[in-house]
C-alpha cells in the first residue's frame, strides 16, 4: 500500500545508521528509497514511527462495559485509534531499482525478523489507513 514515511536503518555488519525513505507498505516488508546501493540478500535493522496525522479525522466504534447494578452492561463508543507503537524490525534486501525521476534507489524488502506485538501493530496501521483511503475516495465520488 502506498504510504511515504521516514526510516532510520542500519545495514549489518557496518557501524553507524543512516534515514531513508519508505514509500510502499505491508506486513510482509516495505519499499525504501536511498540514496545507498544496496546488494540483494543485505540484512538491515529498521527503525521508524508510522503516520499518525490521518487518525484525527478518523472515528471507530469501541464496546465498553459499564458496571449497573444489573451488571456488566455494553456500550458503543465513538472514539479516535490510539496512536502507533514505533516499529523495530529486521529485513533483507530482495531487490533493487533506480527511480529515473526521484534519482533514487528503491529496496524492495521482506521483513524477517518481527515480534508479534509489533506485527499486530503494523496490521492495525495497515486497517486503518486503508479504511482512510476508502472514506477519502467515498468523499472525493461525492
Amino acid at each position: 500500500m502506498a504510504v511515504e514515511f521516514d526510516v532510520l536503518y542500519a545495514l549489518q555488519g557496518r557501524d553507524g545508521r543512516r534515514y531513508a525513505h519508505a514509500t510502499d507498505l505491508s506486513a510482509g516488508g516495505l519499499r525504501l528509497s536511498t540514496d545507498e546501493d544496496l546488494l540483494a540478500g543485505s540484512v538491515l535493522d529498521f527503525d521508524f514511527e508510522l503516520p499518525v496525522d490521518f487518525l484525527e479525522e478518523l472515528t471507530i466504534e469501541k464496546e465498553v462495559f459499564e458496571q449497573t447494578p444489573f451488571g456488566l452492561r455494553p456500550e458503543s463508543v465513538k472514539t479516535t485509534p490510539p496512536p502507533f507503537s514505533p516499529m523495530r524490525m529486521r529485513a533483507v534486501v530482495l531487490a533493487s531499482f533506480y527511480l529515473p525521476g526521484s534519482r533514487t534507489l528503491a529496496h524492495g524488502t521482506k521483513f524477517t525478523e518481527i515480534e508479534p506485538e509489533t506485527k499486530e501493530e503494523l496490521q492495525r496501521f495497515i486497517h486503518l489507513w486503508q479504511l482512510h483511503q476508502i472514506r477519502l475516495r467515498a468523499e472525493a465520488n461525492r
